[in-house]
């Protein structure tokens, strides 16, 4: 399973900066501080070569994807058994575990348009969670400036540093695996519901303008953060990373969990039904257009 086979992971960088659900993002935004999960919640270690990864968040992380995707899970198996012959350690497992739950983003994104309100909030919330926990240690990667660096990288340059965000057993290693994990279980709710949201309607776009327009008008430097980007997009690359690099990253992200737990329950299925997918798979320009829209910003 090679990084370079993962381009999911580079593309929307940009919108998810915008939107500040960033699931790429978080890769490399994992908290400084997260608990483990508890040994009564965790399962035992399955009796297979990914055993060796006996540490409760990896096995819970493991469980989900055997569910949501066997043949992914097979071919991690066979991909854990080549690496232990060749000598792997668990760091070097670990990695491929990472490869192997990252890529249910893309494969998985359709099935997110049927997930409930609930698993929508809880997601944005482990978001939040993260960020809140950087901006308390003032960690520079709420600086957009981290970002527009990143933003220059390839794709065989970016993947794997932000894999190495990710060593094992640190506290963003246990984060990420949590975090998938409550992915992937937002993923077997829309499986089992199997019937997408209807598209947002006008009334949720005035719903989420007004809730945007309230926290705008509670935090001001943000609101104007948010309209300098809208008016960079489509002008030039190089002006839009300008905007990016004045950005605070991590505010962006603790408010869009505050505005997406202010609204009603029916629009956030909506919304979120029709954003989350499409920030999955990358795809950039209608997550941009669908935001500055909304907000009407721009």
């Amino acid at each position: 399973m090679s990084t370079s086979s993962q381009p999911g992971l580079r593309l929307g960088l940009i919108s998810l900066i915008v939107v500040a659900a960033g699931f790429l993002l978080l890769f490399v935004f994992g908290p400084d501080r997260v608990g483990s999960i508890p040994a009564s919640e965790a399962p035992a270690p399955s009796q297979t070569p990914l055993a060796v990864l006996d540490d409760g968040a990896t096995q819970l992380a493991l469980t989900h994807l055997q569910d949501v995707s066997p043949a992914t899970y097979s071919g991690l198996e066979a991909a854990a058994v080549r690496a232990i012959a060749d000598g792997a350690d668990a760091q070097k497992l670990s990695r491929l575990v990472l490869e192997a739950l990252f890529s249910q983003f893309q494969s998985q994104a359709l099935t997110l348009r049927s997930a409930n309100s609930d698993d929508y909030q809880i997601i944005i919330a482990g978001l939040a969670t993260g960020l809140r926990s950087l901006k308390s240690n003032e960690s520079p990667w709420c600086e957009g400036t981290m970002i527009a660096d990143f933003l220059t990288q390839n794709d065989d340059e970016l993947v794997p540093a932000l894999l190495d965000e990710f060593t094992y057993m640190s506290p963003q290693y246990e984060w990420a695996m949590g975090w998938m994990a409550t992915i992937l279980t937002a993923i077997e709710t829309g499986r089992n519901i199997s019937q997408p949201h209807a598209r947002p309607n006008f009334r949720d776009e005035a719903v989420l303008q007004q809730e945007g327009l309230a926290l705008g008008s509670e935090q001001w430097a943000l609101a104007l953060q948010i309209a300098a980007f809208a008016n960079a997009e489509g002008t030039s690359y190089a002006q839009m990373r300008e905007v990016i690099a004045g950005m605070d990253v991590c505010d962006l992200g603790i408010a869009v969990e505050t505005v997406s737990g202010r609204l009603p329950s029916d629009v956030k299925e909506r919304i979120w039904g029709d954003l989350m997918p499409e920030i999955m798979v990358g795809n950039t320009p209608y997550v941009i257009w669908r935001v500055t829209d909304y907000f009407f910003i721009g």
